[in-house]
């Protein structure tokens, strides 16, 4: 049988421009739809809009062009599942509890899908990511949370990282997955969650494999083939109508490491290949131009800033901070804000259950990063 072939035939969408003074109106609207897209094991300077000089992300690079960017983003440990749940609850590792193998978001702390769902979202989530699957905690507030099921015909794929663990289908499926739910909610107030996890597998096609073979190409060729996913899923959307009374986001759980360090890969350490990652919004309307906020940030900050955008409560006990104050500043061209500390953990032995803990601790002040091993 055939291989199926990723549709490459992408647009720009057509938002109406704005300025970013509108910002400041979000909050009155009740039709906006959140599209929350988490592409997992992307480090930010593999991306055009980040400088990379490989064109890995035609389609990012070019939506951003009229969106925000953000220059300095940090993750908060370079394991998924810590990472992540320290992105949903805006808090650190320490005050999330999640560090190990078996822990899990406990079910009395409130994700954002339990804030959007009560403001009269639809909630889905579409995830590949085992280590954000619904038993550790992850589906909260979601009134559907899946992995999607492979194309029943096969795509013709290449995984240039073969010790990575095998996992069924690709990011094809979740793209399907995902346009699917928009088809069938369009008119109603929705927030889709995807999380992709081609690059992780670094998995391609043979029209994104042109980079080279090794792995560090084969990385590259992985994100090329996740940028068309996104062209697919963010072009289909806008041909609903969807994008002009959405926020979209991109972000990622941690990075990936080449040998900056000695070693290949992430969750083992805390250095800035794996803890630097992209943050891109796109915003109901397009800017003039790319908005650029320098300053430092977080990934704990990402759910405080939506939730801000959107006039609704703000997560319990968070510790990230709403970014919208930083982004009217760049607006203006003031200069960046004062540098805040910015951390990270990790259990190095997070996998091995009946190890003790061997906590590794990351403190970023200004250029400096301080790392405490016990």
């Amino acid at each position: 049988m055939a291989g199926l072939v990723l549709s490459v035939d992408v647009r720009l969408p057509s938002r109406p421009e704005r300025s970013i003074d509108a910002l400041a109106e979000l909050r009155n609207r009740d039709d906006l739809n959140v599209i929350f897209i988490l592409v997992d094991t992307l480090r930010a300077d593999h991306l055009g809009v980040y400088g990379y000089e490989r064109d890995t992300s035609p389609f990012l690079d070019q939506m951003t062009a009229s969106g925000v960017g953000f220059a300095d983003v940090q993750c908060q440990s370079t394991w998924t599942k810590s990472s992540m749940a320290s992105l949903w609850l805006g808090a650190y590792p320490a005050r999330t509890g999640v560090l190990r193998h078996s822990h899990a978001i406990p079910e009395a702390a409130t994700l954002p899908a339990e804030i959007l769902s009560d403001a009269g979202f639809r909630t889905v989530g579409i995830w590949r990511n085992g280590w954000v699957a619904n038993n550790f905690g992850f589906a909260q507030g979601f009134d559907v949370y899946y992995r999607p099921q492979p194309a029943r015909a096969a795509l013709e794929v290449r995984r240039g990282n073969p010790s990575a663990h095998p996992l069924l289908g690709t990011d094809y499926d979740a793209t399907e997955a995902a346009l699917e739910f928009l088809r069938s909610y369009r008119n109603d107030r929705v927030f889709l969650y995807v999380h992709y996890m081609d690059v992780h597998q670094y998995l391609y096609d043979e029209q994104s494999g042109h980079f080279g073979t090794d792995y560090k190409d084969a990385y590259d060729n992985a994100i090329h083939w996740t940028d068309r996913n996104l062209g697919r899923l963010i072009t289909a959307a806008d041909e609903l109508g969807l994008l002009e009374r959405s926020i979209v986001v991109l972000a990622s759980d941690h990075g990936e490491a080449f040998y900056e360090h000695g070693g290949e890969g992430h969750a083992r350490n805390l250095y800035g290949e794996v803890t630097q990652t992209p943050l891109l919004l796109w915003l109901p309307f397009r800017l003039k131009q790319e908005l650029v906020v320098e300053s430092r940030v977080e990934n704990v900050d990402i759910w405080p800033t939506l939730l801000d955008l959107l006039g609704l409560p703000a997560l319990p006990g968070a510790q990230g901070r709403s970014l919208v104050p930083l982004m009217q500043a760049a607006a203006r061209g003031e200069e960046p804000a004062p540098e805040r500390p910015s951390d990270a953990q990790l259990d190095r032995t997070w996998g091995q259950v009946d190890a003790r803990p061997l906590p590794l601790v990351s403190v970023i002040r200004g250029d400096l990063r301080l790392l405490w091993s016990q």
